[in-house]
């Protein structure tokens, strides 16, 4: 488990890269490629991916860093790790591009398959909030700290925060399900992280993901989220969500906020039916 200096180390080094990615998300035009997988890259994601792996090898030397933006080392080096960082130096390059706002920066310390430690800088809502496992979730918003409360309203409607961009066939059925269990389901499209802030804050209550997702894209948030008394579940097989596999590639996972996981609990297993497309 990380140590408070530590924590503030790391606090300190994601508000950095966030004030970096700020300055160039201002600049009227970017630098922009498309990688491999035909999704683009910026100028920003390579300075922040650049500044995080520097000073994460300078502050924890002895621990590798795995980021969305290097190469990723091969399986049969990473699963001799005990512990390794993940890092997704900007999450939500598509909003970064079309200046939507939504955009975070991900960092979350894995251990053993799991992750220990979760931050997600929000940047455009000037939130950090983070988690490590066994304790509780804490938000630095506008410069002031505190423990990240819950929002304990309820509404007739199923707030679920879905992709601006990335929505499935798949996700749209398991809405269309939901609505034919009587439930009235709000969307509310976000960018990047910054829907699993929603889910940690009980500001929204479920978020499918069924869509190509990686590693980086969910630790931190699971984390938190799971800290904050949520649910992270594959509803395939209804297990967690495993870290550091051969392919860095997600399976489908569902985000419940802790007002849902509790009505799971006491029996509730519409929320976790996983509707196949074609099925």
């Amino acid at each position: 488990m990380l140590a408070e200096e530590s924590i503030n180390q790391v606090l300190e080094m994601i508000e950095k890269a966030g004030n970096a990615l700020l300055d160039v998300y201002k600049k009227q035009d970017l630098d922009i490629e498309m990688k491999a997988d035909a999704t683009p890259v910026t100028e920003a994601d390579k300075l922040s991916n650049e500044m995080l792996r520097k000073d994460l090898k300078s502050l924890f030397p002895d621990i590798p860093v795995v980021s969305e933006e290097s190469n990723v080392p091969e399986y049969n080096v990473r699963k001799k790790w005990d512990m390794f960082w993940l890092v997704d130096p900007l999450d939500g390059t598509k909003e970064f591009i079309y200046k939507n706002g939504r955009f975070c920066v991900n960092v979350a310390l894995i251990e053993d398959g799991q992750p220990i430690f979760g931050v997600i800088n929000n940047v455009r809502d000037n939130e950090i909030i983070w988690a490590s496992k066994n304790d509780k979730c804490y938000i630095k918003k506008d410069g002031v700290i505190s423990e990240l409360s819950q929002n304990t309203s309820t509404g007739s409607k199923l707030k679920m925060v879905v992709s601006r961009f990335n929505m499935t066939e798949a996700e749209f059925e398991y809405i269309d399900y939901l609505q034919t269990k009587g439930y009235s389901v709000e969307l509310i499209p976000l960018g990047a992280s910054a829907k699993q802030c929603e889910i940690a804050k009980g500001l929204a209550d479920i978020y499918p993901k069924f869509g190509r997702c990686y590693e980086w894209d969910s630790a931190a948030g699971q984390l938190i989220v799971e800290t904050a008394g949520g649910l992270v579940v594959n509803p395939e097989n209804y297990s967690n969500v495993e870290y550091n596999k051969e392919s860095m590639v997600n399976p489908p996972f569902i985000m419940f906020s802790k007002k849902l996981k509790e009505q799971i609990e006491e029996g509730n297993e519409v929320f976790i039916h996983y509707h196949k497309t074609g099925n």
